[in-house]
């Protein structure tokens, strides 16, 4: 969301530009309508650029990690009493629920209506600023080891792993800090996947910076591309950051997520199937076991068909972002060409 701020920047900057003046050094007085059209644009795309990141990129791949593919026998039913969507959460017998975005909005929306469709908000935002308070704050004192986003991450495993309860599970009257679990088994579950996925987003983004660099395509806040770059290059960033996600990023992910779903209270009931025993994998800790699944029984469990489930869901969430940031960009694009023709040098 930050880059495409800085790109519809730098394009109303050079869209404004004089043309007797290339370097846009010339002042330019824009019409007085021109922050109503800015405002409008806010009130509405604000709610589209959350939707797209927060239900369709979070919440939609975090239930298909944890639905179990071959539930013995469920039905989703409604739980919360002022839910208004009507009909079956899965309209394709015999597929799981997450197989289909439509399937898992209806799922949502049979929960607590339109607000389950931002079920964790508020700790998914609690966990970002402290995670960029901390991550800060630690790579101040040490700005040659980047090791501030793991530190934090280490530091509140517990907090990410209440946001994975709250999105599988029912509506709860408790908040969202009385739903934290314990510290030290969280952290003694969850660090080493923890460290995977910090590893895995690294490898992304080294990844993408060193291919940037070899193509001598700029980053940075220069968002505005040379104009003697060759089409292929942007193709070849584009894989270059496409592919790590694909083969690390994701399956890392699909890794911490399992182990968290696994230390779900057995008190509160899951909104999609769930397998708590991972196939008989998980000893609780009543009878001397850890109580939560292990690193490679949470993949284990996640059977191919899941993998196939899950990639196809991230193409839709892929294509529907792409599709709405398009619309977007076509509905911006005739407002900044009339607030060019109608600006004064």
């Amino acid at each position: 969301m930050f880059e495409a701020s800085a790109l519809g920047h730098a394009l109303v900057r050079r869209a404004l530009e004089s043309p007797d003046s290339p370097d846009g050094t010339t002042p330019v007085k824009l019409p007085n309508w021109a922050p109503l059209v800015a405002l409008a644009d806010l009130i509405v795309f604000l709610p589209v650029i959350l939707i797209l990141s927060y239900p369709l990129g979070s919440l939609f791949p975090t239930l298909a990690i944890v639905e179990d593919p071959n539930p013995p026998a469920y039905e989703p039913v409604a739980l919360d009493e002022g839910a208004t969507d009507q009909g079956p959460a899965n309209p394709v017998a015999g597929k799981p629920i997450t197989s289909s975005l439509r399937a898992t909005r209806r799922l949502l929306s049979s929960v607590a209506g339109w607000r389950s469709y931002f079920r964790g908000i508020v700790p998914a935002a609690v966990l970002s600023v402290a995670l960029g308070t901390i991550n800060t704050t630690v790579s101040n004192f040490l700005p040659l080891i980047p090791v501030g986003s793991l530190l934090a991450r280490l530091l509140l495993p517990h907090v990410s792993a209440a946001w994975t309860h709250i999105v599988i599970s029912g509506s709860s009257p408790r908040r969202f800090y009385q739903r934290l679990p314990p510290y030290k088994k969280t952290f003694e579950a969850t660090c080493f996947p923890i460290l995977i996925v910090w590893l895995a987003e690294s490898l992304s983004v080294g990844t993408a910076t060193l291919v940037a660099k070899a193509l001598d395509i700029p980053l940075g806040r220069q968002v505005e591309p040379p104009n003697n770059l060759a089409p292929w290059k942007p193709l070849v960033l584009f894989l270059s950051v496409l592919a790590p996600q694909i083969l690390a990023v994701i399956p890392a992910n699909v890794l911490l997520v399992r182990v968290q779903a696994s230390l779900l209270p057995e008190e509160e009931e899951t909104i999609v199937p769930f397998d708590r025993s991972f196939q008989g994998k998980v000893e609780p800790a009543i009878v001397g076991g850890k109580g939560f699944v292990s690193m490679r029984d949470a993949l284990a469990t996640f059977s191919k068909a899941s993998w196939v489930r899950l990639y196809k869901m991230y193409a839709k969430v892929f294509g529907v972002t792409l599709a709405g940031y398009a619309l977007m960009t076509a509905a911006v694009i005739p407002q900044i060409i009339a607030i060019q023709k109608a600006s004064k040098a």
